[in-house]
């Protein structure tokens, strides 16, 4: 087992690393590898017509990515002292391409652990979000904006038929069968439209409580529905398919405006 955690955020580092960790242990301890992604080129000028940055944004451009670096490595040092010594940790920072970069290394790891995107932030961290699910087609966990004490010992599949989720259900397997309890969560347009999933018998004959959630489907956010069914069933990952790329961070993280900070988040996993 290969676990990635890219850092490219400040404020959710610690939430990343933590949802890592616990992927770790639950998979026991194999290394894992922290990438802190670095703009090598401002990003203000990537065109002819942008002009070309004066010395002084030049340097005021390195050294807002030095601080970042810095801050961010530093978060990752104070996390690794409270870990135990059977952990490995490898720290990296590569300058570049972000897209590329991630969904390079998201191609050699088996989970790759990033932040949730938000509406504010930088194209940069959109850029590594989109290379790790899109580029490299990897299985991607996306760490939830509180603490959790566990990560897949209550899981939770967002049942929704396709390719992507029967490759995110595969990458969930190890979760799925050492679970102490599953839910499905079924949105239906009518009552018991829906067949119960096979997957749920399958985990039962292993020894998994599965229970089986079913919703009418009364709005458009439907993303919401079962983001607030997964919570009522105390779930500590939600498993689901991501679809084509603005239909599906829309539907998983709400309108541009809305402040999903404000929302109790939990971890996802999830795969293109």
């Amino acid at each position: 087992m290969r676990i990635l955690a890219i850092l490219d955020r400040v404020e959710t580092a610690t939430y990343t690393l933590e949802t890592a960790g616990e992927l770790a242990a639950r998979f026991g301890h194999p290394p894992l590898r922290v990438l802190h992604p670095e703009l090598q080129d401002n990003p203000d000028y990537q065109t002819p017509d942008e002009g070309m940055p004066s010395p002084e944004e030049e340097k005021r451009f390195a050294q807002k990515v030095s601080e970042k670096a810095d801050a961010l490595r530093d978060i990752f040092q104070k996390w690794k002292s409270g870990l135990t010594d059977q952990q490995a940790t490898e720290w990296i920072e590569i300058a570049g391409d972000i897209r590329k970069t991630v969904a390079r290394e998201a191609m050699n790891a088996d989970m790759t652990v990033l932040s949730r995107p938000r509406s504010s932030d930088p194209e940069e961290i959109t850029q590594a979000f989109s290379g790790a699910l899109y580029d490299a087609g990897a299985t991607v966990i996306v760490a939830p904006l509180q603490h959790h004490e566990t990560v897949g010992a209550r899981p939770v599949i967002a049942w929704h038929p396709s390719s992507a989720l029967e490759r995110a259900m595969a990458a969930a397997q190890p979760f799925l069968q050492r679970a102490s309890h599953v839910s499905i969560v079924i949105g239906e347009d009518r009552e018991n439209e829906v067949a119960e999933p096979v997957v749920a018998e399958e985990l039962r004959r292993k020894g998994v409580v599965v229970a089986i959630d079913r919703f009418v489907i009364a709005s458009s956010d439907v993303g919401e529905e079962i983001r607030q069914h997964a919570l009522k069933a105390g779930g500590d990952l939600l498993i689901m398919g991501a679809y084509s790329r603005p239909h599906f961070i829309e539907w998983l993280f709400g309108e541009p405006t809305q402040d999903i900070l404000s929302h109790a988040t939990l971890p996802i996993l999830t795969h293109h």
